[in-house]
């Protein structure tokens, strides 16, 4: 196992930068530090910096940490898509998921109604809260919310007998693979 002070190093190779210097700075978050943030992302191992972040400090402070990255860098704009990518799978279950500021600030239990939608596209409300474990108007609360803020969509389901909708991911490529078209 490396030494964090030896992983830091990889990135901020040039200065004295000790592990507690570091952790109080991403600990501020990037305002102020966008530089420090795109180092980090672009030269700290992938799976070493989302453990020290931890999964809902990314999601929140990734879109605008993105804002710094040169997308006219080939390395950096490389870069740039595998890290849209992590966020993408960790806040919305879908690598192709757009990054926004509105997901990112979702409470954590609406960002896993939006995920479970992505990943089951087609599903009714009913079965979401099943799958969930939640109470059935919580579920419709949250599903209210997400159509106002236009990441899902309500349909109704042209294989039921009864008066069922599905739910459709707005931004999704899931949707499309699943033969589900975005309106």
């Amino acid at each position: 196992m490396i030494d964090k002070t030896m992983i830091l190093r990889s990135a901020f190779w040039s200065g004295r930068l000790t592990y507690r210097k570091w952790r109080g700075i991403v600990r501020k978050g990037p305002e102020g530090h966008t530089w420090f943030f795109v180092q980090s992302f672009l030269h700290l191992p992938i799976e070493w910096l989302l453990k020290e972040i931890n999964d809902e400090k990314f999601i929140s402070i990734w879109p605008d940490v993105r804002k710094g990255f040169d997308k006219n860098n080939p390395l950096e704009a490389a870069s740039l898509d595998a890290w849209d990518a992590i966020w993408g799978v960790i806040a919305a279950g879908d690598s192709q998921y757009p990054v926004s500021h509105e997901v990112a600030h979702l409470p954590r239990m609406r960002r896993e109604v939006l995920k479970t939608v992505v990943c089951n596209p087609g599903i009714s409300i009913y079965d979401l809260a099943k799958r969930l474990r939640r109470d059935y108007s919580r579920v419709l609360k949250d599903v209210r919310l997400l159509t106002e803020m236009s990441e899902i969509e309500i349909r109704p389901d042209p294989q039921s007998s009864r008066k069922a909708k599905g739910l459709i991911p707005a931004r999704s490529i899931n949707a499309v693979l699943a033969g589900f078209t975005v309106q």
